[in-house]
């Protein structure tokens, strides 16, 4: 099976117990939950990993030192595919997507073209609910 990164909105989903999963679990409220949901929603879906750029955002979302260790507890049970590396080339691929204006008035996001760039680069599919991503 092929392997999906979850983007940080699908991320604080799982956080928030937001997304419909076989035996369902609540939002994150310590660090055991964190893990908890974290570890059951990879047993449902083994493929999901992450890529750096999406645990940074995810990290960056925090707003205190309890929800930030909290974060680090859930993020640790995912695999990071990346390595941590963004490359010469992902940055060329990053802005030749940013420079794509699909739609008029239409603004991408500078991090999410580097996470479709990575993605491109290790062929993993990006599991996003944002609807305006570039290609």
């Amino acid at each position: 099976m092929k392997q999906r990164a979850l983007d940080t909105n699908r991320l604080v989903k799982i956080w928030h117990g937001k997304l419909p999963h076989p035996g369902g679990f609540g939002a994150v409220s310590s660090e055991a939950t964190a893990a908890e949901a974290a570890t059951r929603w990879l047993e449902e879906y083994p493929q999901d990993v992450l890529l750096t750029p999406i645990r940074l955002e995810f990290v960056g979302g925090t707003r205190d030192k309890d929800e930030l260790a909290w974060a680090d507890a859930f993020l640790a049970e995912f695999e990071l595919i990346d390595d941590g590396e963004v490359i010469p080339r992902d940055w060329a691929e990053a802005e030749r997507l940013a420079r794509r204006v699909r739609h008029a008035g239409r603004a991408r996001d500078a991090l999410d073209c580097v996470i479709l760039a990575i993605c491109k680069r290790v062929h993993i599919d990006l599991y996003s609910s944002d609807s305006g991503l570039p290609s």
